[in-house]
């Protein structure tokens, strides 16, 4: 048996930084319809730092996330359309405008020694009953005791959320 490979392409959203943040909305339907027909399981969508990236400190895009993101889902018929986020650049209410505009996936991208701080992100993206993955960012930098979680950094008031 031939094992599935699960292929989530990010050129429409870490590529946004190789072209200054200005993929034109026209591009995003061209790309994204051909990585859709390809057969590629999963189509990441945002400025190149993640929803709400777009800014003085991140640089501007050239559109909205919600233009790229509207572009996309326009031409996407087999592929999951997915974004990312970054506690404190990204908000709640831009996740769920993104879903909103399609999007059924969203990683939550966190400095690894600070992975704490997405479990409200992560807990909205299951209540908005999208997919949802936790991105560890800079784990290469700290051993494997560092990296683990203590299970009391992942509760809130709420319900306790599984990392």
């Amino acid at each position: 048996m031939t094992p599935r490979i699960y292929v989530q392409d990010v050129t429409l959203r870490d590529g946004m930084h190789a072209v200054g943040h200005e993929i034109d909305v026209t591009a995003v339907r061209r790309i994204a319809h051909a990585l859709d027909r390809a057969g590629v399981a999963a189509i990441e969508v945002a400025h190149g730092d993640g929803l709400a990236g777009g800014s003085l400190t991140y640089g501007a895009g050239s559109h909205t996330d919600a233009e790229w993101i509207a572009a996309a889902a326009d031409v996407v018929t087999t592929a999951q359309l997915t974004t990312l986020l970054l506690p404190g650049i990204g908000t709640l209410d831009d996740l769920r405008a993104a879903v909103d505009l399609g999007v059924t996936s969203v990683r939550i991208a966190t400095h690894c020694t600070e992975a704490d701080i997405a479990v409200q992100h992560i807990a909205t993206a299951r209540d908005l009953g999208i997919d949802v993955a936790g991105f560890l960012m800079m784990s290469h930098m700290i051993g494997p005791n560092t990296l683990r979680l203590k299970p009391s950094s992942c509760r809130t008031p709420e319900r306790s959320v599984s990392m």
